[in-house]
């Protein structure tokens, strides 16, 4: 996905050298990438201590309606989900399983980015959570508890102008489908879906 987004800002440069934008949308995929990989390996900068602190507080409580039978997680299955830690979730879909952890840091959205934060569990592990079609108001604190029902997991590899990136994230398609601190989220977290025409001139 951002490999191919990147190649294809390169492509139009390449063909309209005149045309800003893709040049701009490039830096700006790259300065995302660098930043969230950086944040990752660092846990946002929350260690030692603090972390342990943060992660002791950490309960199935924070599964909320996840752990109820009547549960509807997004695949349609009903039923209680089993918590599992982020190194023994696989790539696509995880059924029948949540993901659940604390808040280290965050990446607001911008126009062409998806509300990013880390999340880490109790192992210690981190990876980012990409959350799409969320309302600019909406977001998540470090130190929040998330649990993410049935995660959708996706393998990042790509190389880019002698620069190689790998990390593994979970996708979130609406913030609805977050459970935090416990709690669903409401309607209001998530953005009214537009299109959006520019026209270019010759």
């Amino acid at each position: 996905m951002f490999g191919a987004a990147l190649a294809g800002f390169s492509r139009a440069a390449a063909l309209d050298p005149s045309w800003p934008e893709p040049p701009q949308r490039e830096r700006q995929l790259l300065d995302y990438l660098e930043r969230l990989t950086t944040l990752t390996s660092n846990k946002g900068k929350v260690r030692g201590r603090r972390l342990r602190s943060m992660l002791s507080s950490l309960s199935l409580a924070a599964l909320g309606p996840c752990v109820e039978a009547r549960f509807c997680s997004p695949s349609g299955r009903a039923g209680s989900l089993e918590p599992r830690d982020l190194a023994g979730l696989a790539a696509g879909r995880n059924t029948g399983v949540a993901a659940l952890g604390k808040v280290v840091f965050s990446l607001a959205s911008s126009d062409h980015m998806a509300f990013t934060f880390g999340l880490v569990d109790s192992e210690e592990t981190c990876w980012p959570v990409m959350v799409y079609n969320s309302a600019e108001s909406w977001g998540v604190l470090i130190g929040d508890s998330v649990a993410i029902p049935e995660p959708q997991v996706k393998l990042h590899s790509l190389t880019h102008k002698d620069q190689t990136i790998e990390f593994r994230s979970i996708r979130v398609d609406s913030p609805l489908l977050l459970i935090v601190n416990g709690k669903r989220q409401g309607a209001a977290c998530q953005t009214a879906a537009s299109v959006t025409y520019r026209p270019q001139s010759d």
